[in-house]
Formats: structure tokens, sequence, C-alpha cells
């Protein structure tokens, strides 16, 4: 009975988590739909050049760059514990095996992402403003 509890109890956690999580989705989703049945348009819908401007892409970016650098820093001290034969030489350049790469990869795609972040950004930039034109007098007038 006691193997019954521990295995429902988890279980009971989780779907009460997401079924709360699901239950506030449905709720926005109602609210929003009475809102376009009344005329109104919710502001995050009604301007959408101005609701994020990759602030999104900002975001995951920094948090996978920084996900994938703290696999790297606990992860490598594994290359010092599997040193191969009596000269304890290990076999891997700087002692980066091939447990790295699950650090390095979301490091890179966090990269990626802020790169894009930042390229896309430099392409919205408006362009700068020409001075106000003068007058000026043409020879022969």
């Amino acid at each position: 009975m006691e193997e019954a509890a521990l295995c429902i109890i988890p279980i009971a956690f989780l779907v009460a988590i997401f079924g709360t999580i699901v239950m506030l989705r449905w709720f926005k989703h109602r609210e929003i739909l009475a809102m376009v049945d009344k005329g109104l348009l919710p502001t995050p819908y009604a301007q959408p050049g101005r609701a994020s401007r990759g602030r999104g892409l900002l975001g995951w970016g920094v948090g996978l760059a920084m996900l994938g650098l703290a696999l790297i820093i606990g992860l490598w001290p594994l290359g010092f514990t599997r040193l191969a034969g009596a000269a304890r030489v290990s076999p891997y350049p700087l002692r980066f095996g091939p447990w790295m790469l699950i650090g390095l990869i979301p490091l890179f795609i966090g990269l990626a992402l802020l790169i894009i972040y930042f390229l896309a950004r430099r392409e919205e930039a408006p362009a700068p403003e020409p001075p106000p034109d003068e007058e000026v007098e043409l020879p022969g007038d």
C-alpha cells in the first residue's frame, strides 16, 4: 500500500500543477475571446510591431548561454577523474571529453540566439535624420 502511495502522490502533484497551468491558459483564452466579441483588442495584439521587439531572443539566449557555461564548469572535473593509463595522462585535449557536449550545445545555441538578437536589432535601427535643407545659391542666379 505504501508503494502505491509513493507513486500516486507525485503523479497527483504533477497533474495538479499542469491542470492549474491549463486552467489559467483557458481562462486567458476566454477573456481574449470575450474582448474580441465586444469589439476590443487586447494591447499585445493591437500593435504587433511594438509587442516584444525580440526580447524573447535575448532572454532565451542569455539563459541558454549561462546554462551551457554552468554545465561546462560543472562537467569539466570529469576530465580529471577519467585519466587513462598508469601515467595519468588524459587522452582528451584540455581534458574536454565527449561529456562536455552536454554544456557546449546549449552554450552555442544561446550564443546564436544572442547574435540573431543583436543583428536584428541593428537592422531595425532608424536611419539617421538628414540635416535640414539650407537654401543654397546656385551660380548664375
